[in-house]
């Protein structure tokens, strides 16, 4: 075999564009004696001729990375979830309407809500329909129910009419267990012809004996 120069063996052996660093085994498949090659999850540290080392992250390894990112981005709330959050937690801190207790006999009334109605007196415009929530006990067992409805004016009960006044189709499963607790839920419809004037609500649900269920009055004032 012919014996070659220490200068012909280097131009050969070793390649001009990057070496393995001191201390570091070599990471070509086959190599004996220097361990197996890396895997695809392990980084490579290289170094070119008279270059700075660098490391080299695996394809998994930049992956994982954009998943996270993703993640991450998918984690942010949109400005239209804020707001939907914001409006929910606005309601929930709404304090209850104050009310008069006109002679529940047949249950107890736990909250009564006007919406909208965000100062006392409510104001009441002209062609607006207002949403009622009443939340009562009953004390009795009953088949139906029925609401009526008054403006009371000068100690004169006025007929009031909304659009439902069966109980039973306004929240109310009925027949109505007694110690069950309810959500009644109606309408209050201020019509255009109505005058621009201040009176009472009151409102009765009674039972199958004509009986209260509950009975509240609030003070309202009809603008246009």
């Amino acid at each position: 075999m012919p014996i070659m120069s220490r200068g012909s063996v280097c131009r050969s052996a070793a390649p001009r564009a990057s070496r393995p660093l001191p201390g570091y085994p070599q990471a070509g498949p086959g190599a004996r004696g220097e361990g197996p090659a890396p895997g695809r999850g392990a980084p490579q540290l290289t170094a070119g001729r008279g270059r700075s080392a660098h490391v080299t992250l695996p394809l998994s390894c930049r992956r994982r990375r954009c998943s996270h990112a993703a993640t991450t981005a998918a984690m942010v709330p949109s400005p239209l979830a804020l707001l939907l959050a914001l409006g929910a937690a606005a309601t929930a801190l709404a304090e209850p309407l104050r009310f008069v207790d006109c002679g529940s006999i047949d249950g107890s009334i736990q909250e009564v809500n006007v919406s909208p109605c965000p100062t006392q007196p409510c104001l009441l415009h002209k062609g607006t329909s207002y949403s009622i929530n009443v939340t009562f006990a009953s004390k009795i067992e009953s088949q139906g129910s029925k609401a009526r409805v008054y403006g009371e004016m000068l100690h004169v009960d006025i007929p009031f009419p909304i659009p439902e006044p069966d109980g039973c189709k306004s929240g109310i499963q009925c027949p109505i267990q007694k110690g069950h607790s309810y959500s009644y839920l109606n309408k209050l419809p201020v019509k255009s012809e109505y005058p621009s004037i201040k009176l009472i609500v009151k409102w009765e649900l009674v039972d199958d004996q004509d009986q209260m269920l509950f009975c509240w009055k609030i003070p309202v004032q009809i603008t246009s």
